[in-house]
């Protein structure tokens, strides 16, 4: 696994053979000729090929049976770092479009198993004026992304939009510590992504019936700066459910590595 750093501190984590090249301060410049009538046609594209996959029938599967009996009563979905759409760099688009057509749809299902509406967020700090014309037209807020909400040093604006009624999707972003804490601590309802369970990995954590004991973790000593768990982080997955992100057959690098988490039921007897 390698990362893509970007040039204003986030961090893309690669997978696979269909890595976006490298570009730590030369930053793709936007497609010529690219129109949002383009943009639009792959959307469309990739949603019908999202749409007829087993992959989707799977995740969607797994979150009508983990529904709490209340439901989610989720207002917010949050999309962190899907990268550009419209960048000079055909592999990173194709994966970055598909991995927003799979939000966007999984957003869509559960907005349709409850009244209250989810408003949809987007944070990128490489977005282009058509990005944001393309997001804009499904009616998507793109936050902003400066440098100093540069994953490392914590989530930024959309820190404040992670809440336990948020639906959070991150794919494959080099999240640092900060920024894995921020996100435990909004405690959101539902998150798909790597970073949790790359911080546990990092750490040796062991599992999940042993997240309050220092037993599934490696010595302090054995661990990098920084990457011991958080209680928060421990917390976060002592309190949920969790299945790996289902295969998508279609390109099976742009999902692999994702994982579903959901909080499970308060056991009150």
């Amino acid at each position: 696994m390698s990362g893509e750093e970007l040039d204003d501190g986030w961090t893309k984590v690669s997978r696979g053979k269909r890595d976006a090249p490298k570009h730590v301060s030369n930053l793709a410049p936007p497609m010529r000729g690219l129109t949002f009538e383009h943009l639009r046609i792959e959307f469309e594209t990739k949603s019908k090929q999202w749409g007829s996959s087993t992959c989707r029938r799977a995740i969607l599967n797994i979150l009508d049976k983990q529904q709490p009996e209340e439901g989610w009563q989720l207002t917010k979905a949050v999309c962190l770092a899907t990268n550009s759409f419209s960048r000079d760099n055909w592999q990173a688009r194709q994966r970055s479009m598909m991995q927003w057509v799979a939000f966007f749809d999984i957003t869509k299902h559960l907005q349709s198993l409850q009244k209250g509406l989810i408003q949809i967020y987007a944070q990128e700090p490489n977005y282009t004026p058509l990005d944001r014309q393309f997001l804009a037209s499904l009616e998507v807020q793109v936050l902003d992304a400066a440098v100093e909400t540069a994953p490392k040093d914590g989530l930024g604006e959309a820190e404040q939009h992670i809440t336990p009624s948020a639906f959070v999707f991150e794919a494959f972003m080099d999240l640092g510590s900060r920024s894995v804490q921020q996100l435990s601590q909004g405690d959101p309802a539902l998150y798909v992504g790597s970073s949790v369970e790359r911080w546990l990995s990092i750490s040796g954590f062991d599992g999940r019936a042993m997240a309050n004991s220092v037993q599934g973790l490696k010595s302090k000593q054995d661990l990098p700066i920084g990457a011991q768990p958080t209680p928060a982080s421990l917390d976060f997955v002592a309190t949920r459910g969790t299945y790996r992100m289902p295969r998508f057959e279609e390109d099976p690098n742009i999902f692999e590595g994702l994982h579903i988490y959901w909080k499970m039921p308060i056991d009150e007897s």
